[in-house]
């Protein structure tokens, strides 16, 4: 439960929390909680939790030995396609800032596909890393 708590819920929700925090202060113009996932800003969380897959896959950090399984490539290859989409979703709504607020003639999910993508990615990499964390797939102890 610990590593579920420090590896994947902390780096989604730290700064949703300091966000709240801030709040307290009266800062001129404070934004809007969606404003700081609207352009895929979670991409990057994806890409970290992509990124510390293959980590665990290559380097298990135990002293014990640990042998790569059948699905082990597959692990690799989801994790890398991951890792990829993540980084251009979070590059691409930097460059192309979806606006903010909507406008009215246009339907919720049409405008904000860019967030529904990079949740989509990063709890499918923080899914993956979970599986492979706890040797579902990927590596297994001997």
């Amino acid at each position: 439960m610990g590593w579920i708590i420090i590896s994947l819920l902390l780096p989604i929700f730290t700064p949703f929390l300091f966000y709240w925090v801030l709040k307290g202060f009266a800062f001129p113009s404070a934004p809007k909680v969606i404003q700081m996932i609207k352009d895929g800003q979670l991409g990057w969380v994806g890409a970290g939790f992509a990124c510390s897959t293959l980590y665990e896959i290559f380097e298990p950090g135990t002293d014990k030995a640990m042998s790569m399984e059948a699905g082990a490539g597959y692990a690799i290859g989801a994790a890398i396609v991951f890792l990829c989409a993540s980084s251009v979703i979070a590059a691409v709504g930097t460059m192309l800032p979806v606006a903010y607020p909507k406008p009215a003639n246009v339907i919720w999910g049409k405008h904000y596909q860019i967030i529904i993508k990079s949740v989509g990615l990063t709890a499918a990499s923080a899914l993956l890393y979970g599986l492979v964390h706890y040797g579902i797939v990927g590596v297994r102890m001997l």
